[in-house]
């Protein structure tokens, strides 16, 4: 049975606020229907106007990219800003924010655009190999420069090419243009050793130009995080300290004593990695995460990628039209049953185990990590706010909000794990403000609609500003933002965005937030799918074609779903792949559980 949510969804004459059912008024629901005139005035004059069409992208990784292809699908005229010199953001090796063994935690399926699959026909299903399923980072690389060569994007980029500044042009009728400034640089290591040393001679290799509409796709792991714990309680540490960004392998951790501070994936994966070959390898956080492995029992108990269980969509809409109280009864039975070890009533005295009163935000995926705190390879020191509270030569003491402390001896390395936070400080001060801009907040720097439009910028978008798995869901707000800046689709109202964003200063304590904001991605691609026109009707395709709907509703997440229906279709290739992914991974569900 489709929940009444889906059914909505899908009625031509429908509200489009399903996650907020409190906003059924005339002007959310003009906004999405097809037959809506009334908000083209918010589109800032763009209708298919020939002069008004160069569209600027600051990035060039997954989000830089699909923008790059949606701004041509839709008319306008791209240029791309790469500061580095080859493309891929945080999965380029040359970024520097990629460890040598790093490998992705959702299928590459999920890390599939929706019109070209990420495959490798020679190697897969057939292989049951978790990394075959799950790539290395340079098997991401290498579909990224597929995909942008068989969409011929690279001749819209500029490489080496760093924006150092976002301006306002205003025009005579009081709407604006954007002036943007870059410095290019084909030695990015020169460029680095002049800012050390205070050079920075802003008149070389600088240009400016004016662009009609922008896109941001710098995302949330920019820069890393500052630590003030290098200036405080590691002053007198007298081991090695760096950052997960300098992190590439355990070469030379041999034998040696070493702590990863943090809480999050990297840190769970690089406590492993090198655990296996330190004599002892302690693992320092504020906070404990249920951890899930890559894979996890399904509906028939068979292990299965974990996309295929937690993304389908049947299951994903059920949970999320449960009252609050069972929705929280269930997730509790989904940690229990895909987390065993933490199971506090089976394992009380576990380092790793979950209390009732904890106030766990989130999970982390791995599949090594829970094993090596079994055997000791790692011990835990996690949640109730643990951290380093003081060093002193190469002893460290770990203290937690309960007053309790532990001291730690002969510490040779210390990994910080706290990650990163964006840069946007090219924008001009008066687009900062309306964004709301915080830098230091790593999981909500600025207040978006739908993670994507912010209020009263109706020229620029934001693409990757948001913890998400999907490349979809980059992709479609990509697609979104290109529709609107073409005059396709209506700019989101205000009624819309007052209600479409969770204020920070009041909905979110700063100390308690979510690793993810974005509750489902399977549910949240398909309310943007909804915003641009290209979430099919699952109820009439029900009707239609019951082994396509079979597919869609029970099978397993597929992202060409939304190359099925409206802007940007292509049904054959669409139905294609979804059969294609579908059958993908039965064979190798197949093959794990023989």
């Amino acid at each position: 049975m489709i929940p009444n949510y889906n059914n909505k969804n899908n009625n031509n004459n429908n509200n489009n606020n399903n996650n907020n059912n409190n906003n059924n008024n005339n002007n959310n629901n003009n906004n999405n229907n097809n037959n809506n005139n009334n908000n083209n005035n918010n589109n800032n004059n763009n209708n298919n106007n020939n002069n008004n069409n160069k569209v600027a992208i600051i990035g060039f990784g997954p989000a830089g990219i699909c923008s790059t292809k949606s701004a041509i699908e839709n008319g306008l005229k791209p240029t791309v800003f790469e500061m580095s010199s080859d493309l891929g953001g945080v999965w380029s090796k040359s970024n520097g924010k990629v460890w040598d063994n790093l490998s992705t935690n959702v299928t590459r399926y999920t890390m599939s655009f929706s019109d070209f699959l990420n495959e490798e026909p020679n190697e897969e299903p057939y292989n049951d190999n978790e990394n075959t399923m799950y790539p290395h980072h340079s098997s991401i690389i290498k579909y990224l420069n597929k995909y942008v060569n068989h969409f011929n994007l690279n001749k819209y980029v500029k490489f080496n090419s760093k924006v150092i500044k976002v301006e306002k042009v205003y025009l005579t009728n009081g709407n604006f243009k954007l002036k943007l400034t870059w410095k290019s640089n084909t030695n990015n290591n020169k460029e680095k050793e002049e800012e050390e040393n205070g050079i920075n001679d802003l008149e070389a290799n600088v240009t400016s130009e004016i662009f009609d509409f922008l896109i941001v796709c710098t995302g949330v792991f920019l820069e890393p995080q500052i630590c003030e714990l290098y200036e405080k309680e590691l002053k007198q540490f007298t081991g090695k300290i760096i950052h997960s960004q300098d992190y590439k392998n355990n070469d030379g951790l041999s034998g040696k004593r070493v702590v990863v501070l943090g809480s999050s994936i990297s840190a769970c994966e690089i406590s492993t990695e090198v655990s296996n070959v330190t004599s002892k390898c302690y693992h320092v956080g504020h906070e404990v995460h249920y951890v899930y492995s890559k894979h996890l029992p399904d509906n028939n108990n068979r292990l299965a990628p974990l996309d295929c269980v937690i993304y389908q969509r049947r299951d994903a809409y059920e949970r999320q039209d449960l009252p609050k109280e069972e929705f929280i009864k269930i997730k509790n039975q989904m940690n229990k049953l895909y987390c065993p070890k933490q199971d506090f009533n089976k394992y009380p005295n576990s380092t790793i185990a979950i209390s009732p009163e904890s106030k766990t935000l989130g999970l982390v995926i791995s599949s090594k990590y829970v094993n090596q705190v079994d055997n000791g390879s790692i011990n835990v020191f996690c949640g109730n706010q643990y951290s380093i509270s003081s060093s002193n030569g190469k002893s460290v003491t770990f203290s937690n909000c309960k007053g309790e402390s532990n001291i730690v001896e002969d510490i040779d390395e210390i990994i910080i794990c706290n990650g990163y936070r964006t840069d946007l400080s090219f924008f001009e001060k008066s687009i900062l403000d309306v964004l709301d801009y915080k830098p230091l907040e790593t999981k909500r720097p600025i207040l978006l609609y739908r993670n994507t439009f912010a209020k009263d910028l109706k020229n620029i978008g934001f693409a990757s500003f948001f913890r998400g798995l999907f490349f979809c869901e980059m992709e479609l707000m990509t697609r979104w933002m290109c529709l609107v800046f073409a005059g396709k689709r209506p700019y989101p109202n205000y009624y819309q965005y007052k209600n479409g964003i969770k204020d920070r200063n009041f909905k979110i304590n700063p100390d308690n937030v979510p690793q993810y904001l974005i509750a489902g991605s399977t549910t949240h691609c398909d309310l943007v799918a909804l915003e641009i026109g290209v979430l099919p009707d699952f109820e009439k395709i029900k009707k239609s074609d019951p082994k396509l709907y079979d597919l869609l509703w029970n099978g397993h997440f597929t992202p060409s779903t939304y190359r099925l229906v409206g802007p940007g279709s292509k049904p054959k290739l669409a139905r294609e792949l979804i059969e294609k992914v579908n059958n993908y991974y039965n064979i190798y569900i197949n093959k794990i559980n023989k």
